[in-house]
C-alpha cells in the first residue's frame, strides 16, 4: 500500500457501550500480502499481545495501553506465519468451482467431490463412504451454477452441524452438571461460539467440518461460560476439569479454523 499512513496501520475505533473490551481496526501489507484485523484491547491482559486466526480475519488480543503502531508492526512481522497457516483461504490461491476432483472437508475428513449432472430443478448433497456426491441441475451453468451449489452446501452443512451439535452439548451437559437454555446454529463470522447471559448458546455451523474433538471445545468452551461468565483462571479450570487437554484442542482449532473453504 503506498501512503505512510497504510505502513503503519489504519485503526479505528468501534465502540460498544457494552464490552468492557475495546475493539479497532486495522490494515497492514508486507510484501504484496494485505491484512485486515481486528483489535480487542483488555484491562486483564498486562503485557503479551496474541495474534488468532478467525474465520473471516485476525484477531489481535492486546493490553489497553499498548500503542497502536506496535500492534501494527506485530502483526506485519506475523504476516508470513498468516499466509502459511490461512491454506485454503489465502487470497492468491484458486476458490472452489465444486467439480469432480476437489474436495471438501467434513468432520475432519476431506471429501473428495463427485459433481454430476442430474434432473430436478435443486442442487442435491448426499456423502457416502466414497466421498461427498453433488448432483446439479442441467439448467445451471457459469456463476448461477457456482452460486447455488455453494448454496445449497451451505444450508446442508448447517442441517449437518445443527444435529451434530445438539447432541454434543446435550453429551457435555451431563458432564458439567448444567445445561443451556436454548442451543441455536448460526453462520457467526467473527466466532465459533458465544454464551448469551439468558443461558443461550451459539455455534458456528462451520464447526461441522472440523475434527469432533474441535468441536467438543467449543461446546466445552461456551458451556463453561455459563457459570463462569468471564476468562479469568476459573474459567480455564472449570475447562479444564472436563477437558485436561484443551489446551491442545485450541491450539488446533486456530489451525485448522484457517483454512476452511466456505
Amino acid at each position: 500500500m503506498g501512503s505512510s499512513r497504510s505502513a503503519h496501520g489504519l485503526l479505528e475505533h468501534a465502540s460498544n457501550a457494552r464490552a468492557l473490551e475495546q475493539s479497532e481496526y486495522g490494515v497492514v501489507e508486507r510484501d504484496g500480502l494485505v491484512v485486515s484485523f481486528r483489535v480487542v484491547r483488555s484491562a486483564r491482559r498486562r503485557r503479551t499481545i496474541e495474534l488468532t486466526l478467525e474465520p473471516d480475519g485476525v484477531r489481535v488480543a492486546a493490553p489497553v495501553r499498548t500503542p497502536t503502531h506496535e500492534i501494527a508492526a506485530f502483526v506485519r512481522s506475523r504476516i508470513p506465519w498468516i499466509q502459511k497457516h490461512r491454506g485454503a483461504r489465502h487470497p492468491g490461491l484458486t476458490p472452489l468451482s465444486y467439480v469432480t476432483g476437489e474436495s471438501l472437508p467434513y468432520a475432519g475428513r476431506s471429501l473428495p467431490i463427485e459433481a454430476m449432472t442430474a434432473a430436478g430443478k435443486n442442487v442435491r448433497i448426499n456423502i457416502d463412504l466414497l466421498g461427498m456426491r453433488i448432483a446439479v441441475p442441467a439448467r445451471l451453468s457459469g456463476d448461477a451454477r457456482h452460486a447455488e451449489v455453494e448454496t445449497a452446501l451451505r444450508d446442508w452443512y448447517r442441517r449437518r452441524a445443527s444435529e451434530e451439535i445438539r447432541g454434543r452439548v446435550a453429551y457435555w451437559s451431563q458432564v458439567a452438571g448444567y445445561s443451556p437454555r436454548r442451543v441455536l446454529v448460526r453462520d457467526q463470522r467473527r466466532r465459533w461460539g458465544s454464551c448469551s447471559p439468558d443461558g443461550t448458546l451459539r455455534f458456528n455451523w462451520r464447526l461441522i467440518m472440523m475434527e469432533p474433538r474441535l468441536l467438543d471445545y467449543v461446546v466445552v468452551h461456551e458451556l463453561a461460560h455459563l457459570v463462569r461468565p468471564h476468562h479469568r483462571p476459573s474459567f480455564w479450570a472449570e475447562v479444564e476439569r472436563m477437558l485436561p487437554e484443551y489446551r491442545a484442542r485450541r491450539v488446533g482449532l486456530r489451525e485448522a479454523g484457517a483454512a476452511l473453504p466456505l
